[in-house]
């Protein structure tokens, strides 16, 4: 089945679906997805990449920084993720947000200010509109359909 969701919607959709059933226990301070060191078709400096992503949810690195940090000019960073995830580092990085501000707020009872402070938006106005265009309903929408 995530071979069929990879041709047809993409690899990082397919990883997210792989990640959303993965249900082991962790620590308070690892990811909360599967790291991705055990896709053995990512570039590990790729995986690296990601590993900074997730470990930054709340402070979002500039990606210049990322690069630098795994050993990549930003140009060659990108590159690397168009080809194996079809995506740009900084839209990567905005899906890995937007999925943690969703279970946010359909596991939590967090509020929105909360939600957007724990991933990294400026206020929730900001989370609110990503929110949107990435899942077409805003999050407190979201939030009230989740509640009845």
């Amino acid at each position: 089945m995530l071979h069929l969701i990879g041709v047809r919607h993409g690899a990082p959709l397919a990883r997210q679906v792989a990640a959303s059933f993965l249900t082991t226990q962790r620590a308070g301070h690892e990811p909360q997805v599967a790291p991705p060191q055990r896709d053995a078709r990512l570039d590990p400096r790729v995986a690296e990449a990601i590993a900074r992503m997730e470990a930054a949810l709340d402070a979002p690195e500039p990606m210049a920084h990322v690069a630098r940090a795994v050993g990549l000019s930003p140009r060659r960073m990108e590159s690397l993720f168009v080809q194996y995830l079809g995506e740009s580092p900084a839209a990567y990085a905005m899906g890995l947000r937007l999925q943690a501000a969703r279970r946010m707020v359909t596991d939590t009872r967090h509020p929105l200010a909360e939600v957007a402070l724990r991933t990294g938006f400026a206020s929730p106005s900001t989370l609110s509109r990503a929110f949107s265009r990435r899942f077409g309903v805003a999050p407190s929408v979201l939030r009230r359909q989740g509640a009845g």
